[in-house]
């Protein structure tokens, strides 16, 4: 979109994340459920002529990926053919919580793992180098003293990134949450009505949206819309502008009662969450800048 521009702030102050997860944010390598890919896999590698490290991914109750964790049977079984492949290489075994089901790891779901991980080492006769205890949300459980004693790694993003914690929607100690903000360009300034005018329908995206009437409104529109992030997840840095809303390519503010007299061209700044983060960052209309 013309006139938007991500700037990625490389200015987080993240001594607390290298502090607390050191022991646990270590080495990545892909994660895997489905013994028919670990096949295709283990043949590219043949081809590659290398042996490649995978993880196997256990379901606990968060219903996205991985084998569920009471199929004893099926853990064994892919276990058991990653084994057998001479390109693959068991590095150890993960678990995805929060995402999907909005499950919160604890101590006793990530102790369930560790005694798989267990299991495997006692049955295989082999050594596991990582388990793996989820994402962003499993961190608040090394402060209290609650991450059991086995998992060893963390893959650690929002939290990293933007200093949460994503089980409880609190920020970290000693992180700041602005190190991802969002420019976008004034392209159009007028007072209109804040009430549409005519029959009311659906929006570009099939909703029925409500408007309150707040009689005549100063309206900003920017150069960047719903393709390129997400409004719900996006705070004004001018704490008196207001999103009203957007279609694909367009977001509209009230400026009505900003002190700033904003013009076109003028640029305006947001930060993000993790929705916004997601889609600006991936957006190939958005302009990314790393700053420090």
């Amino acid at each position: 979109t013309s006139g938007s521009k991500c700037v990625m702030m490389c200015s987080f102050h993240n001594n607390y994340i290298l502090q607390k997860s050191q022991t646990y944010y270590n080495y990545i390598v892909p994660a895997h459920s489905e013994i028919s890919t670990l096949r295709l896999l283990d043949s590219a590698a043949a081809k590659a002529g290398i042996v490649h490290n995978v993880v196997l991914m256990i379901d606990l109750g968060d219903l996205r990926e991985g084998i569920f964790f009471k199929n004893e049977d099926l853990i064994w079984e892919a276990v058991e053919a990653v084994l057998g492949m001479k390109n693959l290489n068991l590095y150890g075994i993960a678990v995805n919580l929060t995402c999907y089901g909005a499950i919160i790891p604890k101590k006793d779901n990530l102790s369930q793992l560790v005694e798989i991980a267990r299991k495997i080492e006692a049955k295989y006769d082999i050594k596991l180098n990582m388990v793996s205890g989820g994402n962003s949300s499993s961190i608040y459980l090394i402060d209290k003293g609650e991450m059991p004693s086995g998992i060893n790694n963390l893959r650690l993003g929002e939290s990293f990134l933007l200093g949460n914690d994503t089980a409880y929607e609190t920020d970290l100690p000693g992180t700041v949450g602005d190190t991802v903000v969002l420019q976008a360009q004034i392209v159009e300034l007028k007072e209109k009505p804040s009430l549409p005018i005519g029959e009311v329908g659906v929006d570009a995206f099939g909703q029925k949206p409500y408007y309150e009437d707040r009689g005549i409104m100063k309206r900003a529109i920017i150069a960047v819309g719903k393709q390129d992030t997400d409004l719900d997840s996006m705070t004004p840095r001018d704490p008196q502008m207001e999103i009203m809303g957007g279609s694909s390519d367009h977001t509209i503010l009230d400026v009505t009662h900003c002190d700033k007299n904003y013009k076109v061209g003028d640029v305006v700044e947001f930060e993000l969450g993790y929705g916004g983060m997601l889609k600006t960052a991936t957006s190939p209309y958005v302009e990314k800048e790393y700053v420090k």
